[in-house]
């Protein structure tokens, strides 16, 4: 027999019995030419009847009740194959079954008895291709088959088929513009809430808020959702209260802004009173959003009180992701009227709270309440807290606040945070993890530029810096030497060369240790790839670096000798060395490419010269 003889659907059927679960969901997969190669009218007529008898064998249809095609036992196919199958009846098989009409009549059925199936994974993908491809098709098949699909699932006595009914609801009121159709949905959907099965009405519940956004009336929302929302708050499951919640954040974005005012405020209290706390910390992840839509002034009188109560909740996780959103929070209401209470309350004892995540969160947040604040209170009330962050216990907390450091400079001014902060950072600069060492290094540049060429030069912040550049971890050398390269930029040359580069040139001659002698050359490749207006010139590099890059070019250690060859290559690139300079460099690059023991030494050096020829 030639290929052209064989059947698709012979073939579909062949590998539908393979015993090997793969060849099994290749098949599946190969559906859209299957159908092309069938041509529309046997698509239609006959493939998806070949794929109903695969999924549910001849007795489950012949019983003819909705509960046969819920177990998943009672079937014949591999469960990942039906899900598979469900996938693949797509929105792209409408062309390929002639179209609307018949997609409608021959898709559509099979789709509904896989959405009545148990197993959670082939009802979702089966809801979902519905819904695609009920977006697809035409209102008037929609409503002729859809709809019917509709009431079925939700009247059906097993409770997996009215989960996929409220699942279908949404994509269903979206596609229907008459009103009746619209009214019934919403009907359908309201009974789906107040369903007796718990994991109904929590579906329900979940996709009340997709419902909500195809909505259009402000009036109908309302209406519609305050009565589902107050019952909501009185049931008995955790995880179903949660969606309050989301609801609520949805409302808030889609009706009026004078209804929101009171309606969305009335729904923060009742999570935030909420003897869950999962049902709290859900709403404290989510707060600053819902608080987005309502008016500052509103925020400032009703939220603020609630979201206290939060910081002060009993459970560690609901104070954390309270702490969590203050940032989002402050920027979306007004910040100073917002922030007054939270300083003189809670943030206090949030400072000594007996839970490490707690006091991390508050490192990491605290510096945006501060700049809400006025300097007078930010020494009184801020600066206690702000010192007993940086001496806390755990190593996540210091971390946390070193790396907003230059924040907290700007807040309390360069003298207060001179003399109260910086005496701080000196255990912390020693701190045994490189990573709180490094966030301090990170701000370096940030606060010096603050500080002024003077301060900075007497400053503690310079020492730090300087021994920075011989730090044990290579990160935090490397953040030393960007922020080399940083101040390069905002103090020039002449200040720099002071300060910084004869401490960067001594580091090279009497470091014992080739990791640390590599340090100032990537601080100058990195100076020499600036765009500033401070940027190394070929007279700067002559007068400063002249002597450590030949120097390094001809260190004992091969791994400083070919980054030094890589430095050069990046000086040369960027900046147009004086000639006598580029004769220096070409002479020592050209032996080390003939003579040097190291073949990698020899690639870079080969690598420079390219440049400098």
């Amino acid at each position: 027999m030639s290929m052209g003889d064989l059947d698709p659907l012979e073939v579909l059927r062949e590998d539908l019995k393979d015993d090997n679960v793969e060849v099994q969901l290749d098949a599946i997969r190969a559906l859209p030419t299957i159908s092309l190669a069938l041509g529309p009218q046997r698509t239609a007529s006959e493939l998806f009847a070949c794929l109903e008898k695969y999924c549910f064998p001849v007795e489950v249809q012949a019983a003819k009740s909705p509960e046969a095609y819920s177990n998943t036992d009672s079937l014949a196919a591999k469960e990942e194959v039906l899900c598979e199958i469900a996938q693949q009846i797509s929105p792209e098989l409408i062309e390929y079954c002639g179209g609307s009409k018949m997609a409608a009549k021959h898709m559509l059925p099979l789709l509904e008895k896989l959405s009545m199936v148990e197993e959670t994974v082939i009802r979702q993908a089966a809801v979902e291709s519905l819904n695609a491809v009920c977006k697809k098709l035409s209102i008037d098949d929609v409503r002729s088959v859809a709809m019917g699909i509709l009431n079925r699932l939700a009247e059906a006595d097993w409770f997996t088929s009215r989960v996929s009914a409220s699942a279908i609801t949404p994509s269903l009121y979206s596609v229907l513009t008459f009103e009746e159709d619209r009214k019934q949905i919403l009907e359908i959907h309201k009974k789906l809430c107040c369903d007796d099965m718990p994991m109904v009405k929590n579906d329900a519940y979940k996709n009340l808020v997709s419902l909500i956004d195809n909505m259009q009336s402000h009036q109908l929302i309302l209406a519609y959702t305050k009565p589902l929302l107050e019952n909501l708050t009185s049931e008995l499951m955790e995880n179903m209260r949660q969606c309050i919640v989301d609801i609520t954040l949805k409302i808030a974005e889609k009706i009026e802004v004078e209804q929101k005012q009171d309606i969305v405020p009335q729904f923060i209290k009742a999570a935030v009173e909420d003897d869950s706390w999962r049902v709290r910390k859900h709403l404290a992840e989510e707060l600053a959003k819902i608080c987005k839509y309502l008016d500052n002034q509103r925020v400032v009188d009703e939220v603020s009180p609630l979201y206290i109560k939060l910081l002060q909740d009993s459970e560690p996780q609901v104070r954390k992701s309270t702490i969590l959103i203050l940032r989002e929070l402050l920027s979306v209401t007004h910040g100073d009227q917002f922030a007054k209470p939270l300083i003189n309350g809670p943030v206090q004892s949030l400072a000594s709270d007996s839970v490490a995540e707690v006091r991390e969160a508050l490192a990491e947040q605290i510096s945006f309440i501060g700049q809400y604040l006025e300097t007078a209170v930010a020494k009184e009330k801020l600066l206690p807290i702000l010192k007993k962050l940086a001496s806390d216990e755990s190593p996540q907390t210091r971390l946390n606040l070193c790396s907003k450091l230059s924040n907290v400079a700007q807040i309390l001014g360069i003298d207060l945070f001179e003399s109260e902060i910086l005496p701080l950072l000196n255990e912390v600069t020693i701190d045994q993890k490189w990573r709180v060492r490094n966030s301090i290094v990170t701000n370096i540049a940030q606060i010096g530029i603050l500080m002024g060429q003077e301060k900075f030069s007497k400053s503690r912040l310079r020492d730090i810096l300087i021994q920075s550049l011989k730090d044990p971890a290579s990160t935090v050398r490397e953040t030393a030497a960007q922020q080399v390269n940083e101040l390069n930029s905002a103090f020039g040359f002449e200040w720099m060369k002071r300060f910084i580069f004869e401490e960067m040139t001594k580091i090279y001659n009497t470091s014992g240790n080739y990791l640390h002698r590599m340090v100032p050359l990537k601080a100058i490749q990195l100076m020499a790839q600036s765009t500033s207006k401070n940027k190394l010139s070929s007279k700067m590099i002559k007068a400063q670096f002249e002597e450590l890059l030949m120097g390094a070019l001809k260190d004992p250690i091969s791994n400083v000798r070919f980054t030094a060859c890589r430095v050069v290559k990046t000086v040369a690139q960027q900046i147009k060395l004086e000639s006598d300079l580029l004769d220096q460099f070409k002479d020592v690059l050209l032996k080390m490419k003939k003579n040097d023991a190291d073949e990698d030494v020899q690639f870079f050096a080969g690598q420079a010269l390219l440049v400098l020829n």
